[in-house]
């Protein structure tokens, strides 16, 4: 599966109605439950659409969500075990490494990175401490919404996340994806849900991944 990623026009990720403006034309990638053959009963949906300017991938999701909990707390924490969370995986085909952040309604964030698609395992298997694959600092950033039975969440991710300082995304593929855990409290399990078609509850499964072209724009257009 690919999608062809506009260019967006210059715009404050902060600055909603030009956020929603901005991505108005971008594609639209929905969250499914690939690994079921009808949604479990407290799916909910949510939409996401990914563009990108210069050296920057940018997203907007959308989550529409009964109930926004999290117990989050600080940076990096593991917060799909504590709430509500937007995730995003990036990887760059031509190198092994790939990033996952996560974004919880509160605003604090997780980042991971991978030095190749067997650390998942290792850290799995209790092989590698997750702390190893957290990074400290800012390696993207996002706005946050927040309405009556929705969350939104804009991101802007620079290329150098994955590739070299300095490098333009345009013409370029990356794979990614799109997931959330959707908690209506925090004794019941989560509700999951992808942007990609997995055929088993795995977001790691790289080959269900959605290619992301970053088209130029037409000159002729």
């Amino acid at each position: 599966m690919k999608i062809l990623c506009p260019r967006l026009g210059d715009f404050d990720i902060r600055d909603r109605p030009a956020v929603l403006r901005a991505f108005s034309d971008a594609p639209v990638l929905e969250m499914v439950q690939g690994w079921r053959d009808q949604p479990e009963e407290h799916f909910l949906p949510a939409q996401v659409r990914v563009g990108w300017r210069d050296d920057r991938l940018l997203i907007l999701a959308e989550l529409h969500d009964s109930v926004i909990v999290t117990r989050a707390t600080a940076d990096n924490q593991l917060l799909c075990l504590l709430g509500d969370v937007f995730e995003i995986f990036l990887r760059d085909p031509g190198a092994d490494p790939y990033v996952e952040f996560h974004v919880a309604p509160n605003g604090k964030r997780l980042q991971l990175r991978y030095p190749d698609h067997l650390a998942i395992h290792e850290m799995n298997t209790g092989n590698l401490p997750f702390e190893r694959l957290t990074v400290a600092g800012s390696l993207f950033d996002f706005s946050l919404w927040t309405d009556e039975n929705q969350w939104s969440v804009c991101a802007s991710v620079p290329a150098s996340s994955l590739i070299a300082k300095g490098s333009l995304l345009g013409g370029r593929t990356w794979l990614g994806s799109f997931s959330r855990y959707d908690y209506s409290s925090f004794e019941e399990p989560p509700v999951h849900s992808s942007t990609s078609p997995h055929a088993e509850l795995s977001f790691h499964r790289q080959h269900e991944w959605v290619e992301l072209h970053f088209v130029e724009p037409d000159p002729g257009s």
